[in-house]
This record gives C-alpha cells, structure tokens and sequence, in this order.
C-alpha cells in the first residue's frame, strides 16, 4: 500500500507541474548551419568581382535585348545575306563588348580569378573574331550571292558555340571562399 501511495503522490505532484497556468520549460535547440558563415568581402576583390560578373551578366542581357522575337523571315537572298550580317555584327559588338570590359579591369585578386578571367576573354576573343571575319567576308559578297551564306551561318554557329557555358560567371569563382563571398555581395552577380 505505500507503494501504490507513494506511486499516487508522485504523480499528483507531476500533474501539478504541468496543470493549467503551469507553462512547460522550452526545449533548447543548436541549430548548426552545413554551409560556413561567409566572411566580409574585401572591397578590392568586391569590385573586381562584379565588374567580372557584370560584363559577362551584361553580355546576356544585351544579347536578349537586340536578339528578341524574330521578325519577318527574309524572302530573297540579298534579304537573308543582310540579316545574317546584322546578327554575325551583333556577336562581334557584343562579344567585343565583354573582351574590352574584361580586359580593363584591375589586376585579379587571386590567381583562381586569373585563371578564369583568361579562359573567358579567351572564349569570347574567339567568337568575335570569327563573326567579325564572317561578317566581313559575307559584306564582301555580291548581294544575292547564296553561296557566301553557307560559311557565315556555320560561323555563326561557331560563335554561339565559342560562348557556351560562360553564362554564369560565379560557378568557376567556386573554389574560392574569397571570392564566392564577393560574389554573394557583389550586385553584378546578381543579373
């Protein structure tokens, strides 16, 4: 029997605890994030980051802007080799846009931001040479001449494809947290 009355009071005294009014203790909880708290980019490298970030993110939005919807499809050869022009002259400009952008700006931070820098003038160096020489050699042309279009659409082809994979500018910064954490401050990388 003092079992069972010890047993009775026990639990009395827990309901009691835990009744009405009696407000339960908050568990406590650690919350560990799988991703390391970034640090304060360095200024230098913030503004080396988005230049490089907004010339290659500018070179997109500009190519959506002048590209937009097609408009009427030509409907001789002079109309074709004419609008093959403007768009091999307007992967030259753009492409030459990015090349100059690049190019000027400071010294990169680290070699990786060098080494990526490298490969993305290298890449769009190559495409605006080949629309521009295309360009040049399809004005040359005789208007209505269908046997210059053939080069010049597989140059602008070519050219599209020099630029593949360069579109975002922050994956090949991956192995920096310097410079990923630039990125993630940078308004460049954000387009």
């Amino acid at each position: 029997m003092r079992i069972a009355a010890g047993l009775l009071g026990v639990g009395l005294a827990l309901t009691a605890c835990t009744g009405p009014g009696a407000e339960p203790a908050a568990p406590t909880v650690t919350v560990t994030s799988p991703f390391p708290v970034a640090p304060t980019a360095d200024p230098a490298v913030l503004s080396w980051v988005d230049g490089f970030c907004s010339a290659i993110n500018g070179y997109r939005v500009r190519t959506n802007a002048e590209t937009g919807p097609p408009g009427a499809p030509p409907t001789t050869v002079a109309e074709a080799q004419k609008a093959l022009s403007v768009q091999l002259g307007g992967i030259a400009n753009r492409t030459g846009e990015v090349v100059d952008k690049l190019a000027a700006l400071p010294p990169a931070p680290e070699p990786l931001a060098e080494q990526v820098r490298t490969a993305f003038v290298t890449k769009f160096t190559t495409s605006r040479d080949r629309a521009a020489s295309a360009k040049t050699e399809l004005d040359r042309a005789k208007p209505g001449d269908q046997a210059s279009q053939d080069p010049a659409g597989d140059a602008l082809d070519l050219a599209q494809k020099d630029i593949d994979g360069v579109y975002d500018p922050v994956a090949p910064l991956a192995e920096s947290p310097k410079l990923i954490a630039a990125a993630a401050a940078a308004p460049g990388c954000k387009a």
